[in-house]
Parts: structure tokens; sequence; C-alpha cells
């Protein structure tokens, strides 16, 4: 665990968090500066400090608390159209917390919240033909 880790602290039930789920490798609980109510972070119990730290099984963990949330939001009376997952990796990707966290956004419309177009224009279809060779294994 790291020392400063505000993520651990919740996750071992040492600082307050407001959880809302768990399981065996994971906790849920909401994001102290949400995008809309709701808004509920999922961690792993151990200190990974992101993706790539991630074992398959606490992945899978992560993913399936991630879904169980999701439903309950879109079962709960609150606001929630539609759902993001969104994980960010590294601090150039506004990663705030080092600690590997899976956010699970309730969406309404014009929330204010959402992704930009990137200015570049679209690749072709040779481009992307290219990239994909680059990301297969055993390339």
């Amino acid at each position: 665990m790291d020392e400063e880790c505000v993520f651990c602290e919740i996750a071992s039930g040492n600082a307050e968090g407001h959880v809302v789920a768990s399981n065996a490798r994971c906790v849920a609980f909401l994001d102290a500066a949400p995008v809309n109510a709701g808004h509920t972070l999922v961690v792993p119990r151990e200190h990974v400090r992101d993706i790539h730290g991630l074992d398959a099984a606490t992945s899978a963990a992560m993913f399936d608390l991630a879904r169980r949330v999701a439903d309950s939001l879109r079962d709960s009376t609150l606001p929630c159209e539609g759902i993001n997952l969104l994980m960010s990796n590294g601090e150039v990707a506004e990663q705030s917390v080092l600690h590997a966290h899976l956010h699970v956004i309730p969406r309404v419309e014009n929330d204010g919240f959402g992704f930009a177009e990137p200015p570049a224009a679209r690749p072709t279809a040779d481009e992307l033909a290219a990239t994909a060779r680059l990301l297969r294994p055993g390339r």
C-alpha cells in the first residue's frame, strides 16, 4: 500500500468513503467530486498504480463491480439516461490519484460532460491498418 494513498485508505476501511458495493478484490464508492449524482469509483483493494499493474482476475472483478453499479444506477431514482465507464492511466491522461480506478458516471442529456472530437483529420484505412498491425500480439 502507498503510505499516502487515499484510495487504499478507503478500500481498507481506514478512511471515510461512501461505499456502495464491493467484492473480494474491489470496492466501489462515491466520487467526492462527481460529474453527476451517483458518480462512483471502482478500485482494487490492493494498491495498483494503473491498468498496467492489474492482473486478469482483478480486471475482471473491477469490470463486474462496475457493471453492478451501473445496473444500480439505472434502477435507482437518480437521473441516469446513460453511463460512461472511464479509466485514466497516467498523469497526461488526467489520472488524479495514482491508484487504478474505474469511473462509473451516470449521464443525462446536456450535463456538460463529454469528449471533444480530436482536432486532427480522421486516419485513412491504410493508416488504421498500419496501426492495427502494430498492436497485434506477435507483430
